[in-house]
């Protein structure tokens, strides 16, 4: 099989029809919204209510090491998630995969929101909580690079970038839904909050999940795929698309994955660490800091398309690369913001690093989309961003081990957080895209006979 290659995502030449990017871009929205709601209920859960829930018999930091113990744990399937919904994606369709994932994804979040606690059940809780989040870890590998790639592959040239933030606008959403849900509950009182009411936030998300099954079941499929499936690519006999990315791409996916890092570990540093820093040791209240992460989320949701809009003008890996690098620059004065014990300098101890988080995460999907060659693009960037999603989670129980080992100092905690960030920057200035990818997005104002093509071979 030929296929032209070397242009973005979504250049393809097939005749199939296509959905609206715009229609395309919220169905994205909503996938993404879905799972990082259910990210920012479960983290906000972690650090406020299941210690007490699931770990009573342990002291609270141990407890509180324990639940964060469980984002990791929860979190070993999203490799296997990215190879198996990639292979879906890659080989059967994207919307196939993005529609069993949603539904995997938000019925193990209502499923949690049903589970009885440590009092009831014993310790068959914790074990059918970490259970329940080992499934929709596979689900969670291969929703984000999927929603990213199907709006990638449907956008107009010049709003790659754009079009390709939507999912990321969705992180956003997803946030701000979870953290105004838990701030409102938790007006109701602590006890209130630990007894019932931190199910209220899990239950509601079968209605986003409702509404993105409708959406997502009415969208035509990514046109690069259909031209493939047209052609017969798409139903001939061929190696693994997992086998041709570690054999054919394993340094672009390495790379990928560290270029992530930060993105993913610095986001549940400020959601979860912090959270649990400001109730526990700075005195405030749990609805004041559901409020910081409300506020935090609100930057995501303005910023992250203002940033793609910067990077289809200035460059994809020039605006990454100056959000990446932002992150070094917040690592400390958020810490000394929090310390301020104001609310407002609460607020800003989240907004800030979350800015940073924005500007590199806006674009990013839209990049490293570009240095897989389209047979293995969904695998490909699945593994990379759920790779470091794996290692992402740790940051959490990691964080809270170094506060405590150092005296329940902040310092090993920001050092963490800029040493996060300083090995996504080397990963993603040493990264380049694998034969046949590109790894910018060719410039709308550029005739196509005269855009880079090159041929694979499959």
């Amino acid at each position: 099989m030929s296929t032209t290659a070397g242009a973005p995502p979504g250049t393809g030449t097939g005749t199939a029809k296509r959905s609206g990017p715009w229609k395309i871009a919220t169905a994205s929205l909503i996938g993404t919204s879905v799972e990082w709601y259910d990210f920012g209920i479960y983290a906000t859960a972690a650090a406020l209510v299941f210690p007490e829930l699931f770990f009573p018999e342990l002291n609270r930091a141990l407890g509180t090491l324990m639940s964060f113990a469980t984002l990791f744990v929860g979190a070993l399937g999203r490799p296997l998630g990215a190879i198996v919904f990639g292979h879906i994606g890659d080989r059967y369709g994207r919307k196939k995969a993005l529609i069993w994932s949603l539904v995997l994804m938000g019925g193990g979040t209502v499923c949690i929101g049903l589970l009885p606690g440590y009092g009831t059940i014993g310790v068959v809780a914790p074990v059918l909580l970490v259970l329940i989040r080992m499934a929709q870890s596979l689900a969670i590998g291969g929703e984000w690079g999927g929603a990213v790639l199907f709006a990638v592959e449907h956008a107009p040239p010049r709003r790659k970038a754009f079009f390709g933030s939507f999912p990321q606008v969705g992180d956003g959403v997803g946030y701000f839904l979870s953290t105004g849900a838990f701030a409102a509950i938790a007006l109701l009182g602590h006890d209130a909050l630990v007894g019932w009411a931190w199910r209220i936030p899990f239950l509601l998300s079968a209605a986003l999940v409702l509404v993105g099954l409708l959406i997502r079941s009415t969208m035509e499929e990514s046109p690069e795929f259909e031209a493939a499936r047209e052609s017969g690519a798409a139903t001939e006999k061929r190696e693994t698309p997992v086998v041709a990315v570690v054999r054919d791409a394993w340094r672009t996916w390495l790379l990928a994955s560290g270029a992530f890092l930060i993105t993913v570990g610095g986001y549940y540093i400020v959601v979860t660490f912090m959270s649990t820093y400001a109730v526990s040791d700075l005195g405030f209240s749990d609805s004041q800091a559901a409020g910081a992460g409300t506020a935090a989320s609100i930057v995501v949701i303005v910023c992250t398309p203002l940033a793609a809009l910067a990077a289809d003008r200035f460059g994809l890996r020039k605006v990454t690369l100056t959000g990446i690098l932002l992150h070094l620059v917040v690592a400390f004065p958020m810490f000394w913001l929090a310390e301020s014990r104001s609310v407002a300098g609460l607020w800003l101890a989240m907004c800030l690093p979350m800015l940073a988080s924005t500007i590199a995460y806006a674009a990013i999907g839209t990049l490293v989309s570009g240095w897989f060659t389209p047979r293995t693009r969904y695998t490909g960037l699945s593994m990379s961003f759920q790779t470091a999603g794996l290692l992402g989670t740790l940051a959490p129980a990691a964080t809270s081990w170094l506060f405590t080992s150092f005296g329940d100092s902040w310092t090993p905690v920001a050092l963490a957080f800029a040493a996060m960030a300083l090995v996504s920057a080397v990963c993603l200035m040493a990264a380049r895209p694998t034969d046949g990818a590109a790894d910018e997005a060719a410039p709308a104002d550029v005739p196509d006979a005269d855009r880079q093509t090159k041929t694979v071979t499959s």
